[in-house]
């Protein structure tokens, strides 16, 4: 074959995938129908994640990565299992396929909130905390993410930017069209995978 055929076939492939570095409109590990498996949604306080997709977060130069792998889909809205797994670099301008990048993974059971009712005595059981590297966030339900390290100690230091990422080796920290948030309670925007950078 010759290289003017095999370069045509390249082009080919380029064009009918969509293109080089084209944002994804899903993960294909998330099959649920509607909206959430196509959008990140920030809500001020907490990120509701599509399974598979990459959310960064970052603060005083260093930087993670954590996507959701699965949702038990028996879960209800509010409660349920889910699954998680993140990359921590201490460098933020390493690659995340870099030895040095610390990779975890974990199970989240996020249930009903425990107590006599008054807010200083109201606890929730069951695993619900990801680990990126040192960091420790709270999920809220089996695809939101509290921005800060405790639900009721808002922290502003966290930066987080949603991506169209599906796999890690695919994630740029350095894109200057990635949006970056922090907590803020007055900020509610959606953001779907198809506008995002990866």
């Amino acid at each position: 074959m010759s290289l003017r055929r095999v370069i045509h076939l390249v082009l080919a492939g380029i064009v009918l995938s969509g293109g080089l570095g084209k944002a994804q409109t899903r993960c294909p590990m998330d099959t649920r129908a509607g909206d959430l498996a196509k959008q990140f949604r920030i809500g001020g306080t907490s990120i509701q994640m599509p399974i598979g997709a990459f959310l960064l977060v970052r603060k005083n130069g260093q930087i993670g990565a954590i996507r959701l792998t699965n949702i038990d889909l028996t879960a209800t809205e509010d409660y349920g299992k889910s699954s998680y797994e993140s990359y921590f670099l201490s460098d933020a301008l390493s690659s995340f396929n870099a030895a040095t990048a610390m990779r975890q993974s974990g199970e989240l059971d996020v249930r009903p909130l425990k107590g006599p009712g008054r807010d200083l005595w109201i606890y929730q059981p069951g695993p619900h905390k990801a680990l990126i590297g040192k960091w420790s966030f709270s999920f809220v339900t089996p695809d939101m993410m509290w921005m800060a390290p405790y639900h009721r100690s808002p922290n502003k230091d966290y930066e987080f930017a949603p991506t169209s990422a599906c796999d890690v080796s695919e994630i740029d920290a350095t894109d200057k069209r990635l949006r970056w948030f922090r907590y803020d309670p007055n900020v509610s925007v959606v953001l779907r995978l198809a506008d995002l950078p990866k």
